[in-house]
């Protein structure tokens, strides 16, 4: 499993992002 540079949660949506917009609708 990937895990999100600024996500915590393991498994994050890229529709809500945080603070970083990579991507639109991409399980991280």
């Amino acid at each position: 499993m990937a895990k999100c540079e600024f996500c915590d949660k393991g498994v994050t949506f890229g529709i809500k992002v945080s603070h970083s917009h990579r991507r639109s609708n991409r399980p991280w």
